[in-house]
């Protein structure tokens, strides 16, 4: 996968996560990414501590979508193709800078602003998206979803069906 679209989808995994925690918006039940998640997690994990967050928050905000969209031939932004998982993990691995965008609620949906990229995708629940492949149109469009979501106060679960 492009390295461009790796890097959009962490950044969207990132602040989704971020915002649904329960200190935001309290879409899952995790404070991962909150301050003290980064006081709990950095001494366990002084070298992955920025991977070990997002992918704690990333779990918790999978279960959710889970229950809400289900299992099989769909993939959401939390349970993507193998690969992809690996690439998002690499990055985090390698990148600590998707902190940055999580540091407060405004510059997460600052970021969710700039990656929907003028798509006006709206929802309530599970949202299909229309398009067959991962791309930065279907990130976009996720992008818009989450954030109309959280600015309505209505939670949201874009996914979409088939190969990524």
């Amino acid at each position: 996968m492009a390295q461009n679209t790796v890097q959009d989808l962490t950044m969207l995994r990132a602040c989704v996560a971020f915002i649904g925690e329960k200190e935001q918006s309290g879409w899952w039940p995790s404070s991962f990414l909150s301050i003290s998640g980064e006081a709990f997690l950095s001494p366990v994990f002084p070298k992955t501590s920025t991977l070990a967050r997002v992918n704690g928050a990333s779990g918790a905000a999978q279960s959710s979508h889970d229950d809400q969209i289900g299992i099989g031939d769909v993939y959401h932004l939390f349970r993507l193709p193998e690969n992809i998982e690996r690439d998002i993990s690499e990055f985090l691995s390698k990148d600590a800078t998707v902190l940055k965008l999580i540091e407060s609620e405004e510059s997460a949906r600052a970021c969710l602003l700039k990656l929907s990229s003028d798509h006006r995708t709206r929802g309530v629940g599970p949202l299909l998206i229309d398009q067959g492949s991962l791309d930065k149109g279907m990130i976009g469009q996720m992008a818009a979803a989450y954030l109309h979501g959280f600015s309505a106060a209505e939670q949201v679960y874009p996914y979409y069906r088939g190969k990524a």
